[in-house]
C-alpha cells in the first residue's frame, strides 16, 4: 500500500488502484493519523482535530464509527488489513512495510544533505530533485488548514522551499544560470519574504550579463521587505549587492550561497549554573542522551514533564551542562513563567525579542516589527547551527511552538507540569516523565547536604524526613537547608517538628506531592522569624521572580540594611536564592505559596501598600535615570512620591543607563503589573520615564509595548494628555521600526487629544514628530510646514526648549532643500536657545545641522568644525546613533576635499556603531566603503 499526503490524501493498492476512502470526515481522520504515523491519538484529541472546538454531542461515537469505516475502506485483496490499532492511549496508524510519500521525501532530502556535506554535487541534486518530484500539490490539499494539519503542512512546505533553494544553488554551481531565472521568479512570487531566492536570482541575472536587472531586483526586494515587515535585506544580500555594483568577478564565479558574514558568529552561553545538590536520576539522564544525541542528524525536542518541585529544571540543567561539548554553537535558556500569574508569563514574541535574538547577535534595530517575522528570523539564525535550547516552565504547546529552532540539528528541552500533547502530536516531541526520586536517591540528596556522619548516626530520622517530604526534591532541599543551618539539632527533632505542621494549607493541594510540599513549606515558614515571614509574603507581590535587595526593602517599607538579616534568613532556608550579590530569585512554587500566605494573613490594604511602595521605588529611580539621560524629561502630572533614602543615586547618565540595563526586566514587568492591579497612574508615569531610557538603548519593541499599556491606562483614567503623550511615543517606536503609516496614525491620535484640551506644547511636539516622519521618508518639503507650525505653537506658549527644537528642524529642512543660508540663520537661533536651556543633545543636533548646511555651501573647514562640536556633545550624552550619523557626514566632508584616508576611517567608526545597534544605514555605508577603495 502506498499512502500519499503531498497533495490530496490518497491511498493506492499494490495493483495500482486508488482506493475510495469514503466521507470527507474519514479522509480528514486518515490525514490526522498520517500526520504522525505511529503516534497515538486519544478520542479527545481526534475530536479536537476533526471538529476544531465545535464538536457535536455524538462526536466520540462518531470517531469510533469513522475508524471502523476507514478500516473497511483501506482493505485491499492480497494485502494485510490496515493496522489502525486501538489501545489504552488511543488510536494509531502503523505503516509496517508500507510507504508514505512524506517519509520518502524526508529520506531523500536527508540523503541529499549528506551528499552536500561530502561535496558530491551530482548525487545531492539527484536526491533533491527526486524528493521534489513526489509533490502533487500542497500537503493535505482540499482539507481545511487547522490544527495538526496546518502545522505539518507548514513544516513540509518549509522543507520543500529549502530544497528548491538547494537545487537552485546546485544549478548555479553547474553554470545553468539562464534556465534558473524564470523558475526563481515564480518561486519569489509564491513567497516574497524568503531572501535566499532573491539572492540566487540576482546572481543568475548578473552571470547572464543582466547587471542592471540584478540591481533592480535588489531594489524591488528592499521595497518588499520595507513595506511588509519594516526591515532591510540581510547583510549577506547587501554584500552581494555591493559585489554586483562593483562588477566583481566573484559574482560570476559565485557558488552555492551568497557570501557569508566574515565576522565570527556569537556563541550564546545562557545556561544557569548547574544544580549543586543534584543526585541520581541516572535512568532519566540516559533517556535524554538517547533521545537527543543518539541520532546526531535529528536531535529533536524532549518534554520533561512532572509535578511542580519534582526537579524538572534540575534534571534539564544537569544534562545540559554534562552535554555542552555536543552543542558547539552554544546554549539558549528562557524561563517562560508558564505557571506564574498572567503578568509573569512570557509571551513568545517578547521572549524572541528580549532574549533569543539578542543572544544570537541581532541588534535592536535589526529586529523585525511583526511577531511572524521575528519568529522567522529566529528560525533562520538557528537553521545551520547545533544549539541546545532549554525552554523552562512552559504552560502549553502554543507558548513553545514559535520558539522551536529552525534546524533538526538543535536539541530542545522543554520543562512543564503539563505533558504538552499538542507538541508531541504536531512536532514529534518525545516525553520524559519525571516521577519522584527513589528512596535511595532522596537519601543521597540529604546526605550530600547534611554530611555522611550525621546521617549515618540517625538513619531512622533520615528515613522519616524522606517520608515526610514524599521524596519531593524541592521539599527535601528546604528541609536539608533547615537541618544544615542547625548542625547541633537532632534530626529526629526536625522530623517531629515537621510532623506537627501537617494540615492547614495542605488541604488546598491538588495531589499528594503538592500536599507534602505544602507541609514542608508550612513547617519551614513557621520556623521563620516574624520579619522574615512577612518579607517572604511580600516578595511574592513583586512583579518578577528576580529582584534586588533595594526592591525587597521597598516592599517591606524599611531601609535595606534593616531587611538584610531577613533576606539572609530566607536564603539559608532555601526560600530565596542569591544568584549574584544583592540580587535574589524565588522559585515559582515558593512565590505561589507566598501569594497564598499573603492572601490568608495580610489585609488587602497591606498588600496594596506593599505594591505601591515597590511601584514608587521603580518610578522614583526611573525618573531620576530619565532626567539624567534626557534633561528635558518632564512627567505629566507627577505623582507625589515619598522620600526614600535607599533609592539608587546616579553619578551621571552613564551610571543611570547601567542601572537600567540591569533592572529593565523588572521595570517592564512593573508597567504591566501596575496596570493589572489598577495602579494606573504608576503604570502610565513609569512608561513615560522608560521612554528616554529605552530610546537611548534602541529598545523600540519594548517602547512600543509599554506605551500601548500607557495608552490603555490613560484612556481608563480619562487623561487625554497622558494618552496623547503615549500615542506620540508609540509613533517614535513605529518610526524607528520603519512603520511610517503607524507612526502617522499615532501622531494623528495624539494631535486630536492635544487639540481637544488646547495643549499648545503638546501640539508643537506632535508637529515636530510629523516633520521627523516625513523627513525620514525622504520628503523634506512635506516636513517643513510641520516644523514651522511647531515653532509658532512653541513661541506662543513660551516653550523655549520646544522652540529650539523647532528652529533646528526648520533649519534642517531648508538645508535638505539646498537653501543653506536660510538654514544657517535658523540653526544659529536654535543653538542659542539650546545652550540657554542647557540641552546637550539638542545642541548636538543643531551643530550637526549647521555642519550639513556649511557643507552644502562648500565651506568644508567650517562644516568639519561644526560636526566635531556635535560629536563631542553626542559622546558626552552617550547618544551612539547621533554620533554615528555625524561621523558619516564628517567623513563626507573630508571626502569632498580629497582626504580619502580620514573619510574612510570616520565611515568605519560609524559603521562599527551602526553594526552594533543594527541600524538600517549600515548596509548603505558598508556599500559606500566597498566602492570607495
Amino acid at each position: 500500500m502506498r499512502y500519499h499526503l503531498l497533495g490530496p490524501v490518497e491511498v493506492w493498492s499494490p495493483a495500482g488502484e486508488r482506493l475510495a476512502l469514503g466521507t470527507p470526515m474519514q479522509v480528514r481522520l486518515l490525514a490526522v493519523l498520517l500526520s504522525q504515523p505511529g503516534s497515538a491519538w486519544s478520542i479527545d484529541q481526534l475530536v479536537d482535530e476533526l471538529w476544531q472546538g465545535r464538536p457535536p454531542k455524538t462526536a466520540a461515537g462518531n470517531v469510533k464509527t469513522y475508524v471502523w469505516a476507514l478500516r473497511r475502506a483501506l482493505r485491499s485483496p492480497g494485502v494485510p488489513d490496515p493496522t489502525i490499532l486501538a489501545g489504552a492511549t488511543g488510536y494509531r496508524l502503523v505503516l509496517d512495510g508500507q510507504t508514505l510519500d512524506s517519509v520518502t521525501f524526508d529520506d531523500l532530502a536527508q540523503r541529499g544533505y549528506q551528499a552536500l556535506r561530502q561535496e558530491l554535487w551530482s548525487d545531492a541534486l539527484r536526491a533533491f530533485e527526486a524528493a521534489l518530484a513526489l509533490w502533487r500539490g500542497e500537503p493535505f490539499a482540499g482539507l481545511p488548514g487547522a490544527g495538526v494539519l496546518l502545522s505539518v503542512r507548514a513544516r513540509l512546505q518549509e522543507q520543500r522551499s529549502s530544497l528548491l533553494e538547494e537545487v537552485a544553488d546546485l544549478h548555479l554551481r553547474a553554470g545553468r544560470h539562464n534556465e534558473l531565472i524564470d523558475p526563481l521568479r515564480t518561486q519569489i512570487d509564491g513567497d516574497p519574504l524568503r531572501e535566499r531566492p532573491w539572492g540566487q536570482l540576482m546572481v543568475a541575472l548578473a552571470r547572464a550579463g543582466r547587471r542592471a536587472d540584478a540591481l533592480a531586483t535588489y531594489r524591488q526586494l528592499r521595497h518588499v521587505l520595507s513595506e511588509e515587515v519594516g526591515v532591510e535585506p540581510g547583510a549577506d544580500l547587501q554584500r552581494l549587492h555591493t559585489s554586483i555594483l562593483r562588477a566583481d568577478r566573484e559574482v560570476s564565479t559565485f557558488g552555492a550561497r551568497p557570501p557569508q558574514r566574515p565576522t565570527p558568529r556569537i556563541v550564546p552561553r545562557q545556561l544557569p549554573a548547574p544544580p549543586a545538590l543534584f543526585t541520581g536520576r541516572t535512568r532519566e539522564l540516559a533517556r535524554l542522551t538517547t533521545l537527543l544525541l543518539d541520532d546526531t542528524e535529528s536531535a529533536g525536542t524532549v518534554v520533561v514533564t512532572g509535578t511542580g518541585g519534582v526537579g524538572k529544571t534540575w534534571l534539564a540543567l544537569r544534562w545540559a551542562h554534562d552535554s555542552l561539548h555536543h552543542y558547539p554553537d552554544g546554549q539558549l535558556h528562557v524561563d517562560l513563567g508558564g505557571f506564574g500569574t498572567a503578568t509573569q508569563e512570557a509571551a513568545p514574541s517578547a521572549v524572541v525579542v528580549r532574549s533569543l535574538l539578542p543572544a544570537l547577535g541581532v541588534k535592536p534595530l535589526e529586529v523585525p516589527a511583526e511577531p511572524a517575522a521575528q519568529f522567522a528570523l529566529y528560525r533562520s539564525l538557528t537553521a545551520d547551527r547545533r544549539l541546545l535550547v532549554l525552554l523552562d516552565n512552559a504552560r502549553d504547546a502554543e507558548q513553545v511552538r514559535p520558539l522551536l529552532p529552525g534546524s533538526s540539528r538543535c536539541g530542545v528541552i522543554v520543562t512543564s507540569r503539563h505533558t504538552l500533547p499538542g507538541l508531541v502530536a504536531a512536532e514529534g516531541a518525545h516525553t520524559v516523565a519525571l516521577d519522584l526520586p527513589s528512596t535511595a536517591e532522596a537519601r543521597q540528596l540529604l546526605v550530600r547536604r547534611l554530611g555522611a556522619r550525621r546521617a549515618a548516626t540517625q538513619p531512622a530520622a533520615v528515613d522519616e524526613l524522606i517520608s515526610r517530604t514524599a521524596r519531593l526534591p524541592l521539599a527535601l532541599s528546604i528541609v536539608a537547608a533547615r537541618a544544615a543551618a542547625r548542625p547541633t539539632f537532632p534530626l529526629q527533632a526536625i522530623a517531629d517538628d515537621l510532623a506537627v505542621s501537617r494540615g492547614g494549607l495542605a488541604a488546598l493541594a491538588t495531589d499528594d506531592a503538592a500536599t507534602d510540599l505544602r507541609t514542608v513549606l508550612s513547617w519551614s515558614y513557621r520556623l521563620l522569624s516574624p520579619d522574615a515571614a512577612r518579607l517572604f509574603r511580600q516578595i511574592s507581590l513583586h512583579p518578577t521572580a528576580d529582584l534586588s535587595a533595594v526592591a525587597a526593602a521597598s516592599l517591606a517599607g524599611a531601609p535595606p540594611h534593616l531587611i538584610r538579616p531577613a533576606l539572609d534568613e530566607l536564603t539559608r532556608a532555601n526560600l530565596l536564592a542569591e544568584h549574584s550579590p544583592n540580587r535574589f530569585r524565588c522559585h515559582d512554587l515558593l512565590r505561589a505559596y507566598g501569594e497564598e500566605l499573603t492572601e490568608a494573613h495580610d489585609s488587602a490594604a497591606d498588600r496594596s501598600g506593599a505594591r505601591k511602595r515597590v511601584f514608587d521605588h521603580y518610578l522614583r529611580a526611573a525618573l531620576a535615570a530619565a532626567r539624567l539621560v534626557d534633561a528635558g524629561h518632564q512627567p505629566i502630572d507627577p505623582l507625589p512620591l515619598p522620600a526614600d533614602g535607599s533609592a539608587p543615586a546616579f553619578a551621571d547618565h552613564r551610571s543611570a543607563l547601567a542601572w537600567f540595563t540591569i533592572e529593565q526586566g523588572a521595570l517592564l514587568a512593573a508597567v504591566d503589573d501596575a496596570a493589572a492591579h489598577r495602579f494606573d497612574a504608576h503604570a502610565g508615569q513609569l512608561a513615560q520615564a522608560l521612554t528616554p531610557l529605552l530610546g537611548r538603548l534602541s529598545r523600540w519593541h519594548d517602547l512600543r509595548a509599554v506605551q500601548a499599556v500607557a495608552v490603555a491606562v490613560g484612556r481608563r483614567r480619562g487623561e487625554p494628555r497622558a494618552e496623547a503623550s503615549a500615542h506620540r511615543d508609540l509613533a517614535v517606536a513605529s518610526l524607528h521600526l520603519r512603520r511610517y503609516d503607524a507612526a502617522r496614525r499615532h501622531l494623528r491620535s495624539a494631535m486630536a487629544r492635544y487639540d481637544r484640551i488646547g495643549d499648545r506644547p503638546g501640539q508643537a511636539s506632535t508637529h515636530l514628530h510629523l516633520a521627523w516622519v516625513y523627513d525620514t521618508e525622504g520628503n523634506p518639503r512635506a516636513a517643513l510646514p510641520h516644523a514651522e507650525k511647531a515653532l509658532a505653537l512653541s513661541s506662543g506658549s513660551d516653550d523655549r526648549r520646544g522652540a529650539a527644537a523647532a528652529l533646528n528642524a526648520i533649519g534642517w529642512g531648508h538645508a535638505r532643500l539646498d537653501e543653506h543660508a536660510r538654514a544657517i540663520a535658523y540653526c544659529e537661533q536654535a543653538l542659542a536657545l539650546h545652550e540657554e536651556v542647557e540641552d546637550r543633545v539638542g545642541s548636538a543636533h543643531t551643530w550637526d545641522s549647521l555642519g550639513f548646511a556649511y557643507q552644502g555651501l562648500g565651506v568644508h573647514q567650517t562644516a568639519a568644525a561644526c560636526y566635531r562640536r556635535a560629536l563631542a556633545l553626542y559622546s558626552g550624552a552617550q547618544d551612539q546613533c547621533g554620533r554615528a550619523e555625524t561621523l558619516v557626514r564628517l567623513g563626507d566632508t573630508h571626502r569632498a576635499v580629497g582626504d580619502h584616508d580620514t573619510s574612510t576611517d570616520l565611515w568605519r567608526q560609524a559603521l562599527e556603531i551602526f553594526d552594533r545597534v543594527g541600524h538600517p544605514q549600515a548596509g548603505e555605508l558598508s556599500e559606500r566603503l566597498a566602492t570607495s577603495r
